[in-house]
């Protein structure tokens, strides 16, 4: 049996057709990443479905005991909204990544501007092959980019992905050299790694380069993409739209891993 770090890899449950293909992606995440898998559900503000939530999932989890290599199975149930909980999620139950469904995004990314732990979405088609071989990730002129590159790392180092990184093509010097900055840190850090990578430049600036890496992440056969979140939230934001919460809608079946450049990240136990 594999020594399991007792951090986790949290799958968000709420009981959607979509859930059993959302709990494969924990699965697999938490075999390579060798961690602890956890099925978690939110009770919302009343709280009064708490014991019927703890034997739902309680049921769940048997099942992928039964049906999955994994060892090491947890469920856990919290009281209230994600938002609320986010710190106890990192702090207390020492979770790395949560995985969820695209529905219900303004919440989701509400909470995500409060988390240390990054958030990965998915569609959950339980037809779709699951592999994590094929990492895009955009790079813009934005210092805190280099958190991107970590995990990219993981999923270079764990589970043996190439990393296909794109630099943003910037008309103005300063943000041109940002970028150049970034990539060069990226070059050596996955190169120190060990991690197969390629670099490219992007046909488009910082602000569009997500969504150029995602209209081509077909033709560069991606099986996830990693992006930034935003650091500072407009009233213009909250009237279009923030950035990464389109590029989620189009990704489609595209898996996408969100980063909040405003916290520090937790970092894996190796």
């Amino acid at each position: 049996m594999k020594n399991i770090s007792e951090q986790k890899v949290m799958v968000l449950c709420d009981f959607s057709e979509s859930m059993n293909g959302i709990i494969l992606h924990g699965i697999f995440l938490a075999g390579f990443l060798e961690k602890e898998l956890c099925l978690f559900s939110l009770t919302g503000k009343g709280g009064s479905n708490k014991e019927e939530l703890h034997d739902r999932l309680g049921a769940v989890a048997r099942i992928v005991k039964k049906q999955s290599v994994h060892p090491v199975v947890s469920t856990l149930v919290l009281r209230g909204r994600l938002e609320e909980q986010m710190e106890r999620l990192a702090d207390k139950y020492d979770s790395i990544l949560l995985v969820m469904n695209k529905k219900r995004l303004p919440e989701k990314l509400k909470a995500l501007h409060e988390s240390v732990v990054p958030f990965l979405f998915v569609e959950g088609k339980t037809t779709d092959l699951i592999s994590y071989r094929n990492v895009l990730l955009p790079v813009d002129y934005r210092k805190e980019m280099k958190d991107t590159s970590l995990w990219a790392s993981y999923f270079g180092r764990f589970n043996k992905a190439v990393v296909q990184v794109v630099g943003a093509r910037e008309q103005n010097i300063e943000n041109r050299n940002k970028v150049k900055e970034n990539l060069l840190f990226i070059r050596k850090f996955l190169k120190k790694l060990q991690v197969q990578y390629v670099i490219g430049e992007g046909k488009t600036n910082s602000w569009n380069i997500q969504f150029d890496v995602l209209e081509r992440s077909v033709e560069m056969a991606g099986d996830v993409i990693i992006i930034l979140g935003s650091k500072y939230i407009t009233l213009v934001d909250l009237l279009i739209g923030l950035p990464e919460k389109k590029i989620i809608r189009k990704a489609g079946k595209l898996p996408v891993l969100c980063i909040n450049p405003s916290k520090d990240m937790n970092i894996l136990c190796d």
